[in-house]
């Protein structure tokens, strides 16, 4: 019966299982190039047009330990969202959080490859605080302890290296106020267009300084990532797609060469 309810989180965790190894035993032997080819977030891709990335970027994981701890973390918390909330508003937060998540990291200046399903699961733990807080958990003293570790924990996990601080935060904002809006009781209009509108002003917020900070500066410029990549599509099935990416790259970069004939 639980199986059955929590279809979703399983399809999910075996989605995430599968694309992780397709990325080792994909023929480039190269993991990052892997990443990119499989959707994980690359800002100069996502600025030459591949907004899907924004999204497929929560599917895509590189190593091992990555990948088991965000799994052991969906198991938990998208299990039981979405056998509470149902399997249609599970997904909403999740989603939402995940680009949610790749929008802040848009917004920083930097260029940065991200893969993973934190911000999604940062989204849900968003929600997991908000459920505690409004049924009165907190008062509860085991709960409250381990409402506590929970939320030091993973503040302690933003500041390892090679971490999206960026995408968790996005991801648990937006968590915050898309779980607020939906289960915002029916006497409680009011306060769920505060949630709206607080959403909607967040989306404009961070879409204004993505646009602020679209240019990639040269210092951090990877194009031999980028040909690398385009060289693989272009090899493959996508020949004629990778020359479109190689001339949209250009504009992004503004290059005075063309990144489209150094592919063979």
């Amino acid at each position: 019966m639980v199986t059955r309810k929590t279809v979703a989180t399983n399809t999910i965790l075996l989605l995430c299982c599968v694309i992780c190894l397709l990325i080792h035993v994909f023929p480039t032997n190269n993991t990052i190039i892997n990443g990119i080819l499989f959707g994980g977030f690359y800002k100069p891709f996502i600025l030459a047009g591949e907004f899907w990335r924004l999204f497929t970027v929560g599917f895509v994981h590189i190593e091992f330990w990555h990948l088991a701890m965000n799994m052991m973390a969906l198991y938990s918390l998208g299990r039981m969202f979405e056998t509470v909330l149902g399997t249609k508003k599970y997904l909403i937060i999740l989603f939402t959080s995940i680009i949610g998540g790749s929008l802040f990291i848009m917004a920083s200046p930097q260029n940065t490859f991200v893969v993973g399903l934190s911000g999604g699961l940062y989204g849900l733990m968003a929600a997991y605080v908000t459920l505690i807080i409004r049924s009165g958990g907190w008062r509860i003293p085991p709960v409250r302890a381990g409402l506590i570790n929970m939320i030091l924990i993973n503040a302690l996990l933003n500041f390892l290296p090679e971490i999206s601080v960026y995408g968790h935060l996005g991801g648990f904002v937006t968590g915050f106020l898309v779980y607020g809006m939906m289960t915002s009781k029916k006497e409680e209009k009011s306060r769920k267009i505060h949630y709206r509108f607080a959403l909607g002003a967040l989306f404009v917020a961070v879409l204004f300084m993505g646009y602020q900070n679209r240019q990639i500066p040269l210092s951090q410029r990877y194009l031999r990532i980028d040909i690398d990549v385009l060289q693989v599509e272009k090899n493959g099935f996508l020949s004629s797609y990778a020359d479109t990416l190689a001339n949209r790259l250009d504009n992004v970069y503004g290059l005075d060469f063309k990144l489209g004939s150094y592919l063979k």
